[in-house]
C-alpha cells in the first residue's frame, strides 16, 4: 500500500471521533443506541434558586471572548469536501469539522447522541416497497449566510457523493446499502435502504454525516466531472452550518466565529487557531498567555510539562485516551507465525507491573475498549480475558512452556524459576530440531514516545528468558509505520514484530476492528484470517440494537485476545494545559481530553 494511502487511512481512524464531536452539551442519560435531547443548560436562578455570579456579572460590560487555540500544523486544505474525503489530518478536522452540521451530534464523553439537525430520534421501518428512514428536521437551524438548513441539503450531500465517487470518510458515511434519498418537503427527509440498516449504517454513519450546502455547492458539483474537481474549489466560498463558521485561513491562522443559525449557545465570540512549528513554540506562547489551550491528539510531553509546571496560571488537564499501544506480529513468518510463541509472550510479559514503572503508561490493555469508554465496556468480559494472562510468575511459565513443548519447542535447559522468584532463561532453544533465527523488535525512539523503547526492551528481556535473541531496532516513527505497513519488492512485509499505537476513532460505535483485522482490512498488515472473528464481524456490524453490538463487540475482543495477532500493552493518557486565568470549562477531563471535543467549543467559558 503507498505511504500516502496508509497514512490517509490510519488519519481517518484518527479523526473519526473529532469530525462529529464538534459541539456537545454534556448529558449523561443516553446509551450509544439512544438519541436525547439535552436540555436546555440550566441558569444560575434554576439552579441555585436566586441571582448567581454570572447573572451579576451579565450586567456589566463585556470584552468580546476571543477563544485562542494552538495547533503544531496548519490546514492542508479549506475546502471540506476535499478534507473528508482526502485530506482527514486532526489539524484539518479541528478547525472544519465544527464548521458543518449533521442529523445527530456525538458525545464522546458518554457516547451518546442527541439531534441536532434531526428534530427527534427515528428508528428504520419496513413496508411492501422495503426499509426507510423517515426523519423530520428542526426548523431552527440555518447557514450562517441566514439561508436555511433544509432536506434538500442533505440529498444534494449525499448525490454528489455518490455521483462523482467520493471516497474517504464521504464512503463510510454513506454506504452502499442505502439505495436513495429523498426530500419529501423542505423539513422532511426519507432514507431509503436495500436491508434494514443495522447500528452502524443508522444511526452511526448517515446520521452523523456532514451536511453540505447545495445553495453554495450545488453549481461547483454540477460542473465537477470528479472528486479532483471539486475538490480544487476553495473554500472561501462555503459557509458554516454547525457551530462555527470558517472566516479565515492560512498557513500561521485560521479563524472562526460562532454560526448565528445555529441554535445552542457557542460562547466564544472569535476562535483563534494559530499554528506553531513545534510543540515548544506552543507550550511558550502558552506560558507568555499568547493563546489558552493547545490541540494536539498525542497531547504533551512530559518534557515540555516540565516547563510550565510551576505557573499557577497555568492548568493541567489529565484524560484518558481513546488509544491503545500494541505489538504487532508478522504471521506469515515463523516463529510469529506460532500461536504457542504468541501465547508465550502473553502470559509472561507483566502488563500490570510495567504500567506501573513505565512513564507514559496509564493502565495495562487486554481489549481496545477500556473502562473509560463507559458505554461500551464489559467489566465482566474484560476481567475474564485478563485472568487468562494473569496469576504467578511459576504458573504463568507452567502455562507458556506447556504450549511451547506442544508446538515442537526443546531446550538444553529448560527456562525456570530460581531462588529470587525470578526467571533463570533457558539455554539451547530448537524449534523442531532447529536453532531460532534472531529476532528484531521495530519501535519509535525516545524522542517520539519514550514509553515505547522501554516496552521493546521489556519484551525482548522476556524472549530471553525463552532462549529467543530479540534485538529492539529504534528508529524514527515514520521508519516503523513504513517498514510495518509497506511490501517490499517481492510483495511481502520485512518484519518480525512491531511496537506502533492507534487512536481507535469514533468512540460512540468502535470501528476499528474490520480495518485491523478482516482479511481485506486496509490496516491488517499482521496477515490474520480467522473464520470465527469474520463471524463475529459480521454480526456486530449487523446488529441493529446496542445489546447485539455488544455482544458481538465482547466475543471479539475474547478471540482476538486468543489468537493474538497484536498483544495489546498498555493505554494512554492526554495530558493537556490551559490558562485558568483565562478560560475554564463544563468537563476538563473526558475521553480524549480536549482535543477529542475539538477544544471544547460547546462548554468553554471566559474568566473574568
Amino acid at each position: 500500500m503507498p505511504d500516502k494511502s496508509l497514512r490517509a487511512i490510519g488519519a481517518a481512524v484518527v479523526i473519526a471521533s473529532l469530525a462529529v464531536a464538534a459541539f456537545v452539551q454534556i448529558d449523561r442519560r443516553g446509551g450509544p443506541d439512544e438519541i436525547v435531547i439535552a436540555d436546555p443548560e440550566p441558569t444560575p436562578e434554576a439552579s441555585q434558586g436566586g441571582p448567581g455570579p454570572e447573572t451579576a456579572a451579565a450586567d456589566l460590560p463585556q470584552e468580546p471572548f476571543v477563544y485562542r487555540l494552538g495547533i503544531l500544523a496548519p490546514v492542508s486544505t479549506d475546502n471540506f469536501w476535499k478534507f473528508y474525503g482526502e485530506e482527514p489530518s486532526v489539524w484539518n478536522a479541528y478547525i472544519l469539522g465544527p464548521t458543518k452540521p449533521a442529523l445527530y451530534a456525538a458525545d464522546p464523553s458518554d457516547g451518546s447522541l442527541r439531534p441536532e439537525l434531526a428534530a427527534d430520534a427515528v428508528s428504520p421501518t419496513f413496508d411492501a416497497e422495503g426499509w426507510r428512514v423517515r426523519v423530520t428536521l428542526s426548523e431552527e437551524m440555518a447557514w450562517s449566510d441566514g439561508a436555511p438548513i433544509t432536506a434538500h441539503d442533505m440529498v444534494f450531500t449525499y448525490e454528489t457523493v455518490r455521483a462523482l465517487g467520493l471516497g474517504g470518510s464521504w464512503a463510510d458515511a454513506f454506504p452502499t446499502t442505502i439505495e436513495s434519498m429523498h426530500a419529501d418537503a423542505r423539513y422532511e427527509l426519507r432514507i431509503e435502504f436495500t436491508e434494514r440498516p443495522g447500528l452502524a449504517v443508522w444511526p452511526h454513519a448517515i446520521g452523523l454525516a456532514p451536511v453540505m450546502p447545495a445553495h453554495i455547492w450545488e453549481e461547483a458539483a454540477a460542473g465537477a466531472g470528479d472528486a479532483a474537481a471539486l475538490y480544487s474549489h476553495p473554500g472561501s466560498i462555503d459557509v458554516g452550518g454547525g457551530p462555527l463558521a470558517l472566516t479565515e485561513s492560512s498557513d500561521r491562522l485560521a479563524v472562526s466565529v460562532p454560526n448565528p443559525g445555529y441554535p445552542h449557545r457557542v460562547r466564544p465570540d472569535r476562535i483563534e487557531y494559530h499554528a506553531y512549528e513545534d510543540e515548544a513554540s506552543a507550550v511558550a506562547a502558552v506560558a507568555a498567555a499568547e493563546i489558552d489551550s493547545i490541540l494536539s491528539p498525542k497531547g504533551l510531553a512530559e518534557a515540555q510539562m516540565q516547563t510550565v509546571a510551576r505557573d499557577p496560571d497555568i492548568g493541567v488537564a489529565q484524560s484518558p485516551a481513546n488509544a491503545v499501544r500494541y505489538l504487532g506480529f508478522n504471521l506469515n513468518r515463523p516463529p510469529m507465525s506460532d500461536h504457542a510463541f504468541r501465547s508465550a509472550l502473553a502470559h509472561l510479559l507483566d502488563r500490570e507491573k510495567l504500567a506501573e514503572e513505565i512513564p507514559g503508561a496509564a493502565e495495562p490493555a487486554y481489549a481496545f475498549v477500556g473502562p473509560a469508554n463507559e458505554p461500551w465496556y464489559d467489566e465482566e468480559k474484560a476481567r475474564v480475558i485478563a485472568s487468562r494472562y494473569q496469576g504467578s510468575l511459576a504458573a504463568r511459565l507452567d502455562n507458556a512452556l506447556t504450549a511451547l513443548r506442544a508446538a515442537g519447542y526443546g531446550w538444553a535447559s529448560e527456562p525456570t524459576i530460581g531462588p529470587d522468584g525470578g526467571v533463570v532463561p533457558g539455554a539451547g532453544l530448537t524449534i523442531k530440531g532447529a536453532p531460532p533465527a534472531i529476532l528484531t523488535i521495530l519501535t519509535s525512539g525516545d524522542a517520539y514516545d519514550p514509553s515505547r523503547p522501554a516496552y521493546a526492551e521489556e519484551i525482548a528481556e522476556v524472549l530471553g528468558w525463552l532462549g529467543f535473541d530479540a534485538r529492539p531496532v529504534e528508529t524514527d516513527f515514520d521508519s516503523v509505520v513504513d517498514l510495518a505497513f509497506t511490501p517490499g519488492e517481492a510483495g511481502t512485509l520485512q518484519y518480525d514484530m512491531y511496537l506502533l499505537g492507534w487512536t481507535l476513532g469514533n468512540p460512540t460505535l468502535p470501528g476499528h476492528y474490520r480495518a485491523l483485522f478482516a482479511p481485506e482490512g486496509e490496516l491488517n498488515n499482521t496477515g490474520y484470517r480467522s473464520d470465527v472473528f469474520a463471524g463475529q464481524l459480521a454480526a456486530y456490524e449487523s446488529a441493529r440494537h446496542r445489546d447485539e453490538a455488544l455482544e458481538a463487540l465482547w466475543a471479539m475482543e475474547a478471540t482476538l485476545a486468543e489468537d493474538l495477532p497484536y498483544l495489546l500493552l498498555y493505554t494512554s493518557q492526554i495530558t493537556e494545559i490551559y490558562r485558568i486565568d483565562r478560560v475554564a470549562y463544563g468537563l476538563e477531563a473526558g475521553l480524549g481530553g480536549l482535543q477529542g471535543r475539538l477544544g471544547a467549543i460547546g462548554d468553554v467559558r471566559q474568566v473574568p
